[in-house]
């Protein structure tokens, strides 16, 4: 019974020296170490391109767009208030700089279908997007390729001509968000034109303006 018991003893021992050569002989794999780079952030989008529609009304039932034009200004000064007789006021404004970036013009040629077909509703479109040359209009400025997009801060003078020789004006000025705010606009002498109505100081603050003090209310 005793030598049993000794041989019993004897095999757990090798079998404990076994279990332990096994144990030595594989690598114990490390535990997975948090990364200490950050998941890269999505890029923010790209500010998108200022744009401008501009609406277009006709009064006249059989009156066409004869053309647009967009003229360019870098800064604006306030020379006078104008009182309304509705209560509101109109700014009478100076803008400096000025030049023409952009302009279509009706596509009255014999080679434009349109034109041979004597279609008047593609001739008036209730509203243009700034550099979208429209359906039966040619781009006379610039010669070629896309005019320069609009800028943040900088002034734009659209000026829309009709056939029946109707032609009005409109201001707008791209604000630092990309939003666009614009005005109705009567032109006055030189690069001046009466704006209506209520125009916020915002509005007009590239140049400091004059005391208006001395213009009245």
């Amino acid at each position: 019974m005793m030598k049993y018991r000794g041989f019993l003893i004897a095999g757990l021992l090798v079998l404990a020296i076994i279990s332990g050569c096994s144990l030595v002989g594989k690598k114990k794999k490390p535990a997975p170490v948090p990364s200490q780079v950050a998941a890269a952030e999505p890029e923010p989008s790209a500010t998108p391109t200022p744009s401008a529609t501009i609406n277009i009304t006709y009064a006249r039932p059989n009156d066409t767009l004869k053309a647009l034009t967009v003229t360019q200004f870098n800064g604006a000064t306030v020379l006078l208030k104008e009182p309304q007789r509705d209560g509101k006021s109109a700014s009478v404004v100076r803008f400096d700089g000025g030049a023409p970036i952009w302009s279509i013009l009706a596509d009255r040629s014999v080679l434009n279908p349109l034109s041979v077909l004597g279609s008047k509703k593609e001739y008036r479109p209730a509203k243009i997007e700034y550099a979208k040359v429209p359906h039966g209009y040619r781009q006379d400025v610039p010669d070629e390729g896309p005019p320069a997009p609009l800028e943040s801060g900088t002034y734009y003078v659209f000026k829309i001509e009709r056939t029946s020789g109707a032609t009005n004006y409109e201001v707008i000025r791209v604000q630092p968000d990309g939003t666009v705010e614009g005005y109705d606009a009567e032109p006055r002498a030189g690069t001046s034109y009466s704006l209506c109505c209520n125009v916020p100081q915002s509005f007009l603050e590239l140049n400091p303006t004059p005391d208006l003090d001395l213009f009245g209310p």
